[in-house]
Order: C-alpha cells, then structure tokens, then sequence
C-alpha cells in the first residue's frame, strides 16, 4: 500500500512538473510541445559548430597575435580531402586537349 501512494505521489509530482515547464494548459495538444521539441533538438548541432568554428577563429587569431610562424605552418598543414579522384588517364587527356599534343604512343 505504500509503495503504490509513492510510486503515484512521484508520478503525480513529475506530470505537474512536465505541466509547469513545457506549459502544456495552454498548448493545443501533445504534438505541438513534441513539434517545439523536435526543433530545439535539431538546433542544437547548429549551435554547437558554431560554438566550435568561433573557438577555432579564436585559437587562430590568439596564434597569430603570439607565433606567427606557428599560425602559418597550421593553415599549411589543413588537408583537402578528395572523394573522387580522376585516374591518371583521364587526367593525361585533359592535359592533352589544353594543350593540344599527341599521345607519345
């Protein structure tokens, strides 16, 4: 008997709880506060690197002003990655039309 005026004591207290942060009394329904929290969580990554990029343009700058040697060598070191790289045919031919030589063959 105990336990279950508990377990409906905190379960009372979580749904006023629910009701006083989400201010579901003056919601339509349920899938409006769902719709709202759907969109907080997908602008949270968006926050997050801008968060990051801003840190990054801050340890850069703070670099510049202290080492720029330092700086420098870090901008020369960013890697590009390519996802489709040309084999070295395809490459020799388009060279070829530019500059409008024969094939040695």
């Amino acid at each position: 008997m105990e336990i279950k005026r508990y377990n409906r004591k905190t379960q009372n207290v979580k749904r006023t709880s629910l009701l006083t942060n989400y201010n579901t009394e003056k919601k339509e329904n349920l899938d409006q506060v769902i719709e709202e929290l759907k969109q907080k969580v997908s602008a949270k990554p968006r926050t997050l690197s801008r968060y990051r990029k801003r840190q990054n343009q801050y340890y850069l700058n703070k670099l510049f002003r202290t080492d720029c040697k330092k700086f420098y060598n870090c901008l020369r070191q960013t890697y590009f990655i390519v996802k489709n790289a040309s084999d070295k045919e395809e490459v020799e031919n388009f060279w070829r039309e530019i500059y409008g030589k024969e094939s040695p063959t």
